[in-house]
């Protein structure tokens, strides 16, 4: 089915999740469009094609331990993992990059509620992918479906994952590919971390590297009672 209604959306930033406090999110993908030798004022030239990549989020106060109130910490603090998933099953699109959050107003008008704000600005790009694992509350570890590339591809990815959550232990986020089809095939490490603290991680394989057709995501608990709360996703360069 080609719609996607905003309740199935989800928004992560670092180990932050505004969950239901959302009211909207923007992302766009913007370039310069204009060659710097098409406008005579120099102090008006622009290098034609350069990204300049944005991210808007807004949502109700909330001062709760993963809401986007508590990321303030994380204004200036450097680039942290970002990603946008529409769709909450493995394989539907997903917007994934690194950004500062560069800053964080919040707005009050007699008798509203109090809202808050977030603007981001991508250190890179927006790169469009697919969800490998939504996000989810649970014990010991999981895998995620398969997602079909169509073919396999030496050109390199990125894999983004948010731990939201970790009661006790250390989870291992595991990227596996295969070459054969779907859950029946056989899975190898792409790539791996181990972590122990709440926060977004992104591992990234370089050009050169065969990607086989099929990645799927895993995770494993060192203490079996263990809760996580992680989403993943990826993306083909």
């Amino acid at each position: 089915m080609p719609f996607r209604g905003v309740s199935v959306a989800r928004f992560h930033f670092g180990g932050y999740d505004p969950g239901i406090q959302t009211t909207s999110v923007a992302i766009t993908l913007a370039l310069d469009g204009l060659d710097s030798t098409a406008i005579v004022d120099v102090a008006e030239r622009t290098l034609g094609g350069v990204r300049h990549d944005v991210c808007e989020w807004a949502g109700l106060f909330n001062d709760a331990t993963k809401a986007m109130n508590s990321a303030a910490a994380l204004v200036g603090t450097g680039t942290h993992v970002l990603s946008l998933h529409i769709g909450t099953a493995t394989g539907d699109i997903a917007y994934l990059g690194t950004a500062f959050l560069m800053g964080q107003p919040r707005s009050m008008d007699i008798k509203d509620l109090v809202r808050e704000e977030a603007s981001f600005q991508l250190d890179g790009v927006w790169n469009r992918g697919r969800v490998l694992y939504t996000q989810a509350i649970g014990t010991g570890g999981a895998t995620g479906g398969a997602v079909d590339g169509t073919a396999s591809s030496t050109a390199g990815g990125t894999y983004n994952v948010h731990i939201m959550q970790i009661s006790t232990g250390t989870i291992n986020v595991i990227w596996e590919h295969s070459a054969t089809a779907g859950g029946t095939g056989v899975y190898t490490v792409l790539a791996s971390a181990n972590i122990t603290t709440v926060t977004g991680t992104i591992l990234a394989i370089g050009s050169g590297t065969n990607i086989f057709q099929f990645v799927r995501h895993r995770h494993t608990n060192t203490v079996a009672t263990g809760t996580f709360d992680i989403a993943a996703g990826f993306a083909r360069a």
